[in-house]
């Protein structure tokens, strides 16, 4: 907790004079946060979460293992809460007609992936009363699956359902910051406005009162973004699906690692041109705690990521004032971050799309680590990376299914070193290159695929370096490359998304940077 320590307790904030004084402490209290005066400043107030007062950890995401391996016993009843306390919105009214759709197709097909998206749509859209029977229903589908060859195996008798909840504080510390953000820079909430008749009016349009970059951050409200790359963390195969409530998602493992993609074009669209992967990847056996523990481990460290992403004090200035834009951009770059390397790993058909997605969530992650893409490109660095994240996982079955990803970044890294064929050719264990100074220098394969990949990112604005000082060197590194870049180097996003997660106090660090915005 050390790295805490150089941030303050609190964040001190001007409370805005048409909020009536008296309900501000009592909805900081069901955001989890302490709303005290300030002395000397009437119109500020300090605010301080209660995890940083009572110096435990923060109470914002949970799981239950409600059916399969994990659970000690049956638990769906455990749904009732949840189902009681959201509907998930059906714009339009359509999942009515589409469920009816969806039952006929899977009927029809007798396909595992009809029988999902079926079950998804089933989950999302049951009524509160019919949630848990719903669950149940779904998870005897699941284990009674068959294979034709073999009738009487199972291969998903492992199966489970899970609830990763999202408590009620998250929403409240999320309003609290569009709040504060829009007040900053609406003339209509500056003093002298009338917040009422302003209300009136946007609902009257059928606008939200306060919906500053809202759906740029709504997974934080929903948290379907949050956890796709965890879901996805074996693709191309899969291991679990979900379906969101507005309160929770509820969580199927299937107990086995399915093939997600078909050896051909399963739609028509897939017959355009494209650049998929080179070879195969055998489907992982997973010891039956593998899903649960993953699931243990992922909403463990959400819980303190959204810790620091709904702490004031992170976003604060040089006097401790908060400041609403510094947190956005943290939220927004989070947020794309998880969206992102979840993009990569549904769209395993297209390598080029799932390289410049790369690139995008190397430059997210300078951002938020301050270390720069180079050295994320680094092949000693990944490895360190992976040995940590190795140690950490020791033992756990969660390994099982976080790390393989993880491994294969670090393997197409490898395959990024073998492009280098000039080397190669001539039994060269470096590269030349020009220099800044007109002359030569010696680079090494490890700093030479580093250099590389920084060229290929680059050049998503268009080959050829603008900066004088890089164009010799990007025309050697091209010409000493073969150009083949592996499949899975695009998982380089991945391995880093899972540090960052087990590095909550240097993300904190990071964003508060001091108090500079």
């Amino acid at each position: 907790m050390a790295a805490r320590s150089t941030l303050p307790a609190a964040a001190i904030v001007p409370a805005p004079a048409w909020i009536p004084k008296p309900s501000l402490e009592p909805f900081a209290s069901e955001a989890g946060l302490r709303w005290t005066a300030v002395a000397g400043s009437p119109n500020a107030r300090r605010l301080r979460t209660e995890e940083s007062y009572r110096g435990v950890r923060p109470e914002l995401v949970a799981i239950e293992h409600l059916a399969g391996p994990d659970a000690r016993r049956v638990r769906l009843d455990r749904l009732d809460d949840v189902a009681r306390a959201s509907m998930v919105d059906d714009p339009g009214g359509k999942w009515p007609q589409q469920l009816v759709e969806r039952q006929q197709r899977a009927q029809q097909s007798g396909l595992l992936v009809n029988g999902v998206t079926m079950w998804q749509l089933q989950t999302m859209d049951a009524p509160p009363a019919l949630l848990p029977a719903t669950a149940e229903a779904v998870l005897k589908a699941l284990t009674d699956v068959t294979i034709a060859e073999t009738p009487d195996d199972h291969p998903l008798a492992n199966a489970g359902v899970h609830l990763v909840r999202l408590a009620p504080a998250l929403v409240h510390r999320t309003k609290l910051f569009t709040v504060l953000l829009q007040a900053t820079y609406d003339p209509r909430l500056q003093p002298g406005g009338d917040i009422a008749a302003l209300k009136r009016v946007l609902e009257s349009e059928g606008e939200s009162v306060f919906a500053a970059s809202r759906s740029l951050f709504e997974g934080i409200l929903i948290g379907d973004n949050y956890l796709g790359p965890l879901l996805g963390a074996l693709s191309p195969a899969v291991w679990a699906f979900s379906a969101h409530r507005v309160s929770g998602v509820i969580v199927y493992t299937l107990g086995a690692a399915l093939a997600g993609t078909t050896g051909d074009a399963a739609e028509l669209l897939q017959v355009l041109p494209s650049q998929g992967a080179s070879a195969t990847m055998a489907m992982p056996k997973l010891p039956a705690q593998a899903p649960g523990a993953a699931l243990a481990w992922w909403t463990t460290r959400l819980n303190e990521l959204f810790g620091v992403l709904t702490d004031p004090a992170v976003f604060t200035d040089t006097t401790g004032t908060f400041r609403p834009p510094k947190q956005l951009h943290a939220l927004l770059s989070v947020e794309q971050l998880f969206r992102r390397v979840g993009s990569i790993q549904t769209d395993h058909r297209d390598g080029h799309a799932r390289r410049v997605l790369l690139f995008t969530v190397l430059d997210t992650l300078e951002r938020l680590t301050g270390r720069p893409v180079a050295k994320l490109c680094s092949r000693p660095f990944a490895q360190a990376t992976l040995d940590r994240l190795d140690a950490e996982l020791s033992g756990n079955p969660a390994a099982e299914i976080l790390l393989p990803a993880a491994r294969r970044a670090i393997e197409a890294l490898h395959g990024v070193q073998a492009g280098f064929y000039l080397a190669r050719q001539l039994g060269s264990a470096t590269i030349s290159v020009p220099d800044e100074n007109g002359s030569t220098r010696e680079l090494d394969f490890d700093d030479a695929t580093a250099e590389y990949i920084k060229v290929l990112r680059d050049a998503t604005h268009g080959h050829g370096s603008n900066r004088a000082k890089r164009v010799e060197l990007t025309n050697a590194l091209l010409a000493h490359h073969t150009g083949q870049i592996p499949h899975d180097l695009s998982l380089l996003g991945y391995l880093y998304l899972l540090d960052m997660l087990t590095r909550p106090e240097d993300l904190a660090r990071h964003l508060y940077a001091g108090g500079r915005d």
